[in-house]
């Protein structure tokens, strides 16, 4: 008896489905974020607040997601450590890339810290977590070459500390993508999200009283800015890591990739910025990215299915 036709099984399971339709929404709140961000800056405001902010509605939206599915919310001892340790990874991503900002231009600083996709790629590789192809490969790369044009780069007066700090940040979020994959199969991942987001707002609401408390924006577009990056990032984060069983690290590192592309034309409508044929060209790369991936891995299933079939 044979099984499925090749071809139909090479489609998406509708568990990976559903999980890239969250990486999708995941990406563009994402991409929504920094403008949110820029409009809260110009009101007053500093990135401490932000950060704290962010985590603290991550908690809230996480935990209440926890109660609407029945999941625990407690965790084993082994569990709830790997937890807390993938909060401070968060804390760790929020500040590296923030730091980077303060010390090189936010075009240069994103570049180096959207090299997470190939982080993961090459770390899952190393750990035998994931295969990767040279089709993944040439996929990862052009995408990041996509992030590069899209976002421009400045290399004058260079300082070396924001590229150490960006690509930390970036190495941070591939650390913790691959981690939390790994974690999500000894326990409830919504519980595990709840308790990093958790222990992420503890860490950062104490930095924040430590140097004076909450910094407030003046001025509604000022508040609509923090309400805007506040709530889009809390979104995506929950998302994107809920997301993440259900595709794998690489694939998810893969979709993230599309957040640039959002920001671009959220920076358009948003604050009115023009985008150069550099940046335009950018994001076909990035688009003609993750068509690459995606065509290779239903190649992929293809082949793998046909063997079983075969054997």
């Amino acid at each position: 008896m044979t099984g499925p036709p090749a071809g139909r099984a090479a489609h998406l399971t509708p568990a990976e489905r559903i999980g890239f339709l969250m990486l999708v929404m995941a990406a563009i709140a994402f991409g929504l974020a920094p403008s949110g961000a820029k409009l809260a800056y110009a009101g007053g405001t500093e990135p401490l607040t932000l950060v704290a902010l962010r985590f603290f509605a991550s908690a809230v939206g996480v935990g209440v997601v926890a109660l609407m599915l029945g999941r625990p919310l407690t965790l084993r001892l082994r569990s709830a450590i790997g937890a807390v340790a993938l909060g401070m990874l968060l804390v760790w991503n929020a500040f590296g890339y923030l730091s980077a900002i303060h010390y090189i231009p936010v075009s240069l600083a994103a570049a180096l810290f959207y090299t997470f996709p190939i982080q993961v790629g090459v770390m899952a590789t190393i750990i035998g977590h994931e295969r990767l192809t040279w089709a993944r490969l040439a996929a990862l790369l052009l995408g990041f070459c996509g992030v590069i044009l899209a976002v421009g780069t400045e290399v004058r007066g260079l300082d070396w500390r924001g590229v150490g700090f960006a690509i930390g940040a970036g190495t941070g979020v591939a650390v913790s993508s691959i981690t939390f994959e790994r974690m999500s199969r000894r326990g409830d991942r919504v519980t595990m999200v709840l308790w990093a987001t958790i222990s992420a707002t503890a860490v950062t609401w104490t930095a924040v009283l430590a140097t004076g408390g909450l910094v407030w924006p003046s001025g509604d577009l000022g508040w609509a800015g923090l309400a805007m990056t506040v709530l889009c990032f809390a979104f995506a984060l929950v998302t994107y890591y809920l997301a993440l069983p259900r595709v794998g690290a690489v694939r998810a590192a893969m979709v993230a990739n599309l957040e640039p592309v959002i920001a671009i034309t959220a920076a358009m409508v948003i604050l009115v910025e023009r985008p150069t044929l550099a940046r335009l060209a950018g994001v076909g790369l990035i688009l003609g990215a993750i068509l690459l991936m995606h065509v290779s891995d239903r190649r992929r299933r293809r082949a793998d299915q046909s063997g079983v079939q075969g054997s």
